[in-house]
Order: C-alpha cells, then sequence, then structure tokens
C-alpha cells in the first residue's frame, strides 16, 4: 500500500512539474530597450509617447540618460521626460553611462533611488533584475575593464541563474560601426566577449553609438540602440560582417518574449517600424531556445 501511494505521489509530482514546464514555456512578456537620451529632449518626450502604447512590462536604458551626470538640473529635465513611464509604474532600469558619472555629487545614486530601484548587489552601478523568465545583468561599462569583482559577480549571477532568457545590458559596446571607436570596442569585446560566450546569453543590449547596430557573434546577438535623443553618428557599414542590420535614426525596441523565442522590431519616433540596411529583417529574431 505504501509503495502506491509512493508511486501515485511521484506522479503527481512529474504532472506538477511539466504543467509548470508548460506554462513556463508559453509565457508572453513585452519590454523596450533604448538609450543615449542626454539631448534632442523633444525627441526623447515623442519616443516616450510611443513606448507607452506598446504597455511594457518594463524599459531598459542602456545608457547616457543625461548629458552631465554631475548637473542637478539636467536629471530633473529627464525625469520631467519620463514622468509618463513613471506614471504608469512601468520598472525603469538603467545602464550607466559615460555621460552619467556624477563626479561624486550622489546625483546617480539618487536617480536609482527616484526609479525605486534596489540593486541586489548593493552597488547602484551593476546589478540584476528579473521579470518572469527573463534574467538580466546590468553591468557598469565605465568600470567592468578593470574591474575584476564585477566580472565574477556576473559569472556568479548568471551562471546560477535557471531563467530561460538570459540578458547583458551595458553602455559601451563590443562591436561597433564607428571608426574612432573600433579601438575601445575591442578592448570590451577581449574583456567580455569570452565571458558571454560561456554564460551562454541570449543576447547583449548597449548604447553609446547613436544609431541602432545587430550583429550576432558565436551564437549570441548584439544589438546597439543609442536613438533616444543623442545627435545622430555616421556609420561606416564596411565594418560590418555578412548578415548585420544598421540603421542612422532615432528610435527604440519591443522585444517580445513568446514561451522559447524572443523577437524584437525596431520602431521609429513617430510610431513606424523602421526599414533596416545591410540585411535590413525588422522585426528579427533575437534567439530561441
Amino acid at each position: 500500500m505504501k509503495r502506491r501511494q509512493m508511486l501515485w505521489s511521484l506522479l503527481l509530482l512529474l504532472a506538477s512539474l511539466f504543467c509548470w514546464l508548460v506554462q513556463g514555456s508559453g509565457e508572453k512578456l513585452t519590454f523596450v530597450v533604448y538609450g543615449d537620451t542626454r539631448t534632442n529632449h523633444d525627441v526623447h518626450k515623442a519616443i516616450v509617447a510611443q513606448i507607452i502604447k506598446f504597455k511594457p512590462s518594463f524599459i531598459l536604458n542602456t545608457g547616457d540618460l543625461v548629458s552631465r551626470g554631475s548637473i542637478a538640473e539636467q536629471w530633473e529635465t529627464f525625469f520631467e521626460i519620463i514622468k509618463p513611464i513613471m506614471d504608469e509604474k512601468i520598472p525603469y532600469i538603467p545602464a550607466k553611462g559615460n555621460h552619467d558619472v556624477d563626479s561624486g555629487t550622489g546625483l546617480w545614486v539618487k536617480a536609482i533611488e527616484r526609479l525605486n530601484l534596489k540593486p541586489n548587489t548593493g552597488n547602484p552601478n551593476y546589478f540584476s533584475v528579473s521579470f518572469g523568465n527573463i534574467h538580466i545583468a546590468i553591468l557598469d561599462s565605465n568600470s567592468v575593464l578593470e574591474d575584476d569583482a564585477q566580472i565574477q559577480w556576473l559569472e556568479g549571477e548568471i551562471g546560477a541563474s535557471n531563467s530561460l532568457h538570459k540578458f547583458v545590458a551595458l553602455h559601451h559596446p563590443p562591436f561597433t560601426l564607428i571608426g574612432r571607436r573600433a579601438e575601445i570596442a575591442e578592448r570590451f569585446r577581449q574583456r567580455l566577449q569570452p565571458v558571454f560566450n560561456r554564460l551562454k546569453v541570449c543576447a547583449v543590449f548597449a548604447g553609446h553609438d547613436h544609431h541602432f547596430y545587430l550583429t550576432r557573434r558565436e551564437g549570441i546577438t548584439y544589438i546597439t540602440t543609442g536613438g533616444g535623443g543623442a545627435p545622430l553618428y555616421d556609420l561606416d557599414p564596411n565594418r560590418s560582417q555578412e548578415g548585420d542590420s544598421f540603421l542612422k535614426a532615432h528610435h527604440f525596441i519591443v522585444m517580445e518574449v513568446d514561451g522559447k523565442k524572443v523577437k524584437a522590431t525596431v520602431i521609429g519616433m513617430n510610431g513606424e517600424k523602421l526599414n533596416l540596411e545591410g540585411k535590413g529583417e525588422n522585426p528579427f529574431t533575437v534567439c530561441s531556445h
């Protein structure tokens, strides 16, 4: 009798686990990624108005929220622009850009507090967040090249995660279409790409270059989205590889998670789906497990 009860309990447990897996694989969630919102405030306002329409579960900003992080008035302008997002209580998660460095004024910490974020590292410069079956590590690319502790944290945090979709967000991109930034991008690539490969992340989001750029390297999708308002940069298509997409335009990216698949659509500041250069597929698949 006991053996039969144990067998029945085991079957119930397996059935519950199966249901959990099925429900998890069918999870749907939308979020938005954009960055470099530091200037052209009318552009940023227009983008915020469009973002709201997609009702995202959360928003990532890839950094350079303001032009000079040590000036309080610029932070006030930023928060005034994103007030519609805050009013909707949509979580807003920023990576720290080079322009956001506050020169000891404490304004970055205050911004994190105003966004109602409580970094799980105790450090406002890098931390992780989870939403459903998504786990995102936010890095401080201003210091990560020399910060072994941050790399160790990243490996432990993402390596131990059971989430299906694992992402990394930081400001400086490991791949660039801008010649003058090739050297610094190479430094980030040498330092971080082997880590991303070991962790098998779904995608890496960056800003800093004021345009859109998509490239896939060793099974990982790298997306540069720096079109949130800062002056747009010319890009050099000759620096791209076969299969890359890119565009010089103000924009944001709508990410749609549907079970095991993640796709992205690049949207212009007026809400239009943009036509990409290069391979130019829009929407595009980010990863599929």
